[in-house]
């Protein structure tokens, strides 16, 4: 009897860690940034657009290799050398929430589980070979026309590109990027980059090769956006792992192709999940050609800490400076001083709703997204942001969230408003 016991109960755990490592449920819409919960629907306007209805539609461009009918794509995690076009369509909730409803999720914190992003549809439009270019009335041609559409429609006219992280699903990604379009009030042209992860955390090794990968695929598409879009700038948000596809795509841009490179805007990585090192040398390429670059980090990230054993290396969002040769030490000190390049460091302990060991803060917690909106859609610099600076032992200034963030917020929310 003993001995069956036992063997259920192995089989039982092997169960549950099966489930864990293979189940991957839709995003659920993330609490409302700080701003939507004192007044932020009058600041980005959102009450208009909700009258739409759930749906969020984005826009994506991706190397997976695709299955199934143009209307109806389904993308595998085997990496594809074409890079495809498309627009996504997701729902908030199960399909009969209310116009209240979706006030109240975008708004008020409320109460109970918030509800799912269902990924509807993806349609592809679009198939691009490497150094291919749209020409008017291709099918190429026909989605850069929507999305210049949907430029002349909003506020924003800046393109936002969001690249997500490791062991993501498709809708998991799509449902991180269509957070940022909805809470900017549907004012942000979203754009999804999602490139091949094996979606399963035990093929993590084989997620980063995927990722240096599908730096090109991003690369390509950044440099297409700034000749064939109506875009003013192209900015670029990567989330975890994804830092390590938009390092290096951005360095490979200014590299290549330093004349699309001009017009970046804001550079946005989330917990960056990239090799230390590594990501200073591309830093050092493309910082100066980006409108401003943040990093914000939580040195406790549970995550990132695995990664690092993993990798035998720090990780950006968990960065060691003895790793750094002195003269990149010397440089990103330096540079961490100007305007352009900016530490944001999570301190868990003064956020009232924080895990002191988040790797998912940008979108769990109400005051990094506030700040994240901020920074991409007013770019707004951090003293202006409500943010306060610090220095590290190591002699890195950065910038942190003060504990009275809410009540300093609320101070400059009138003047955001103008804005």
């Amino acid at each position: 009897m003993l001995r069956w016991i036992a063997i259920l109960s192995a089989l039982a755990v092997v169960a549950g860690s099966a489930f864990f490592i293979l189940y991957h449920p839709p995003m659920r819409l993330m609490p409302p940034p700080l701003l939507f919960q004192r007044g932020g629907e009058r600041i980005f306007d959102v009450a208009p657009d909700l009258v739409q209805g759930s749906e969020i539609e984005i826009f994506f461009a991706t190397s997976r290799l695709p299955v199934g009918p143009a209307d109806r794509r389904v993308y595998t995690v085997a990496p594809d050398r074409s890079l495809r076009l498309g627009t996504a369509t997701l729902r908030i909730g199960e399909g009969d929430a209310t116009l209240a409803q979706i006030r109240e999720w975008t708004t008020g914190l409320g109460s109970g589980d918030r509800p799912f992003l269902h990924l509807v549809a993806m349609q592809e439009t679009a198939r691009l070979a490497p150094g291919e270019v749209p020409v008017a009335g291709s099918a190429a041609g026909d989605w850069f026309a929507a999305l210049d559409d949907a430029l002349a429609k909003t506020r924003d006219r800046d393109v936002l590109i969001y690249v997500h992280g490791a062991n993501t699903t498709v809708e998991r990604a799509a449902g991180q990027a269509s957070q940022l379009r909805h809470f900017s009030g549907r004012n942000a042209v979203v754009v999804l980059f999602t490139w091949p992860t094996a979606e399963n955390f035990l093929r993590y090794g084989r997620d980063i090769r995927n990722a240096f990968a599908s730096a090109p695929h991003l690369a390509q598409l950044i440099g297409l956006m700034q000749r064939h879009s109506a875009s003013e700038r192209v900015n670029v948000f990567t989330y975890s792992a994804g830092a390590t596809v938009g390092s290096k795509a951005l360095a490979i841009l200014v590299e290549e192709d330093p004349e699309a490179a001009t017009d970046l805007g804001e550079v946005y990585h989330a917990a960056p999940d990239a090799d230390f090192r590594d990501f200073v040398a591309d830093l050092k390429v493309y910082g100066s050609a980006a409108r401003r670059v943040t990093a914000a980090v939580n040195l406790g990230d549970s995550a990132l800490r695995l990664a690092q054993v993993m990798n035998r290396a720090s990780r950006a969002g968990r960065p060691d400076l003895r790793e750094l040769e002195p003269e990149a030490a010397e440089w990103l000190l330096a540079a961490a001083g100007t305007d352009g390049i900016d530490l944001l460091q999570i301190h868990p302990e003064a956020m009232p709703e924080l895990d002191a060991r988040s790797h998912t803060f940008w979108y769990d917690d109400p005051w990094v997204s506030n700040d994240a909106l901020l920074t991409l859609l007013l770019h707004l610099p951090p003293e202006k942001r409500a943010l306060e600076p610090g220095v590290s032992p190591s002699g890195a200034p950065y910038w942190t969230f003060p504990p009275d963030y809410p009540e300093r917020l609320r101070a400059r929310a009138e003047s955001l408003r103008q804005r």
